[in-house]
C-alpha cells in the first residue's frame, strides 16, 4: 500500500473519529484508542492479504530480473501476469 493511500486511510479515520467525538460517543482518549486500533488493523489486514501465495508470487513476478515464474494452475489463473504459468 502507497504512503497515499495510507495519509488518505488515516485522514478518513481521524475525521470519523473526531465526528463520533463530536457527537459524544467518544472522549478524547476514546478517539485516540479508535485511531491507533484502526491503523493498527488495516496494515495488518493488508499484510496478510498480500502475503498469501497468489499475492506472494505477483509480487516476485513484478520484479525486473524475473522473467519467468511457474506456479501451480490455481494460482497461474489467479494472476494476470504473462511471466507467471502453470506447470
Amino acid at each position: 500500500m502507497n504512503e497515499q493511500i495510507l495519509s488518505f486511510i488515516r485522514t478518513l479515520v481521524q475525521s470519523v473519529a473526531a465526528m463520533l467525538a463530536a457527537k459524544g460517543w467518544l472522549d478524547a482518549s476514546g478517539e485516540q484508542v479508535v485511531i491507533a486500533f484502526v491503523m493498527w488493523l488495516i496494515p495488518t489486514v493488508w499484510g496478510l492479504y498480500v502475503r498469501r501465495k497468489a499475492g506472494l508470487v505477483a509480487s516476485a513476478a513484478a520484479l525486473p530480473e524475473v522473467t519467468r515464474i511457474v506456479a501451480t494452475p490455481e494460482i497461474a489463473r489467479k494472476l494476470d501476469d504473462p511471466s507467471v504459468t502453470a506447470r
